[in-house]
């Protein structure tokens, strides 16, 4: 099973994903806890991004993206799900889609550029919108605004493909939502 969470930042994506990984083990499952950007030399060139050290316009961004994700694909998720594992990541091709539309980015073009993409079992996405993030993002990266993530959140609306589950309840409310939402791919 392949389980992506998505939502803009400060959305308790990096929560949710650790709960879902700790109740996956603690029920004896072999889980990969992963993320995008990755920890690979393309990941950590996209961190110094948008870090605001390094500086490209949103299509070489979203390339670079792609390729982080391409590699992912190759030498941690297909890997590990050929070995009967549990993924869960940390983003994924909905990210990319999202936050690179709210960057002007032709979206259907983004989606061409990530069809080869292995499709989730299931994506969650934390609805929460931009005021309330904001208030709780450190807010250390470019796109961690109001405005933009204003932008960002619509983008994410537009999917069809994605679980919506409202991440402004409390934490143990958000994570038996989503522990319900895999009860039932287990």
């Amino acid at each position: 099973m392949f389980v992506v969470i998505e939502g803009i930042d400060g959305c308790g994506k990096s929560t949710q994903a650790r709960l879902l990984f700790e109740w996956l083990k603690g029920m004896d499952h072999d889980v990969l806890l992963t993320a995008e950007p990755t920890k690979n030399k393309i990941g950590i060139f996209i961190r110094e991004i948008l870090s605001g050290s390094e500086k490209v316009d949103p299509k070489t961004l979203a390339l670079l993206f792609t390729a982080d994700r391409y590699e992912h694909l190759e030498n941690e998720i297909k890997p590990a799900l050929s070995d009967g594992k549990i993924i869960i990541s940390e983003r994924y091709y909905h990210s990319t889609i999202a936050y690179q539309s709210a960057q002007g980015v032709n979206r259907e073009w983004l989606i061409d550029l990530n069809n080869y993409a292995l499709k989730p079992t299931v994506t969650i996405f934390l609805d929460v919108k931009a005021g309330v993030a904001v208030k709780r993002a450190e807010m250390t990266e470019i796109f961690e605004n109001k405005n933009f993530l204003e932008k960002v959140y619509t983008e994410y609306l537009r999917f069809d493909d994605i679980k919506r589950v409202d991440g402004n309840q409390g934490l143990e409310i958000v994570f038996d939502r989503i522990k319900g939402i895999i009860s039932e791919l287990i």
